[in-house]
């Protein structure tokens, strides 16, 4: 089952995720991987009054910490990944949701993107019980 979170608890959520994880800490700039990434990073920029950095672009760390944030983490595996990419930004890495369940969001409501194991899962189940 997948939830669909709107903008509104969008923001509610990323505030709170922000001034929790991100208080004490003096973050020079975020990015985040990927559309949802970039749509988090985005919200991160404004609430916090720091720039936002293309993903893969070169990051200014006489800023301070890159933040990278995405709007859910599922494995962690994409994250990780930004994290090992941007290290030399010595970045602090957040998700706003942590999955399961899965959420969609307002933006992708009307065509949620699917995870390609979720695709093979939704193939195997009927072949399963067929045999």
């Amino acid at each position: 089952m997948m939830r669909i979170v709107s903008e509104q608890e969008f923001h509610a959520r990323i505030a709170h995720v922000l001034s929790a994880d991100c208080e004490d800490l003096t973050i020079g700039s975020v990015t985040g991987p990927g559309r949802s990434g970039a749509v988090a990073a985005v919200y991160a920029s404004h609430l916090l009054h720091i720039p936002f950095i293309p993903y893969g672009a070169k990051v200014p760390t006489h800023l301070g910490r890159l933040l990278i944030v995405d709007t859910a983490m599922d494995s962690g595996a994409t994250l990780r990944k930004a994290e090992r990419k941007f290290a030399y930004a010595d970045p602090l890495v957040i998700a706003c949701y942590h999955e399961p369940p899965r959420v969609a969001f307002w933006y992708e409501a009307g065509k949620p993107q699917r995870f390609r194991r979720e695709a093979i899962e939704r193939v195997r189940r009927p072949l399963a019980l067929a045999s």
